[in-house]
């Protein structure tokens, strides 16, 4: 695998970062979108930026990052609302089948639950999200089974819906 991956989008380069950098934190919405499978999840939310920190408001429940995390750029508009995009990776998903008193958990109902050898897709609906999580090893979820989703903000990306564009970095460092 090589050290470097540059990433052509209509004929230009659009990024060029290590493989890990590259899945980790892609450039725009299409980039995530085409690196990674099963694919990112996308979750419909809206964003506040006040100067120091973004706040994120979807059917998952409302973050607040820090402005060092965010990518320098005029993506997000000052003192006022804009729409936003989430971007959540399905292995960054932790499933709990009670509630562990855990921040970040939110409670969910499985949609469905394929087994797939060594790992488990498990897709969840909050509200009228829909994502995806990958549970490693043979887990059995029934249908319509209530569940806590488990969403680090630090393995999280933002994008501005109207541009496309990175706001927020996610980490790839490994939460415990």
């Amino acid at each position: 695998m090589s050290t470097k991956i540059a990433l052509f989008k209509e004929g230009e380069i659009a990024q060029v970062a290590t493989p890990l950098e590259l899945y980790t934190n892609p450039i725009d919405l299409a980039a995530a979108d085409f690196i990674g499978n099963p694919r990112i999840n996308f979750i419909d939310a809206v964003g506040f930026f006040n100067g120091s920190e973004l706040r994120v408001k979807s059917e998952l429940g409302e973050y607040r990052f820090v402005k060092e995390k965010m990518k320098p750029g005029e993506e997000y508009p000052e003192n006022q609302e804009f729409d936003c995009v989430l971007g959540i990776r399905p292995e960054m998903v932790e499933i709990e089948t009670e509630s562990t008193g855990r921040d970040h958990s939110v409670a969910a109902t499985v949609y469905a639950s394929q087994p797939a050898g060594s790992e488990t897709l498990v897709t969840l609906t909050v509200g009228k999200a829909e994502f995806l999580a990958i549970q490693i090893g043979l887990t059995e979820y029934d249908i319509n089974q209530k569940v806590f989703a488990v969403l680090h903000p630090s393995r999280m990306n933002v994008y501005s819906k109207a541009t496309g564009r990175l706001i927020k970095f996610a980490s790839a460092k490994r939460i415990k």
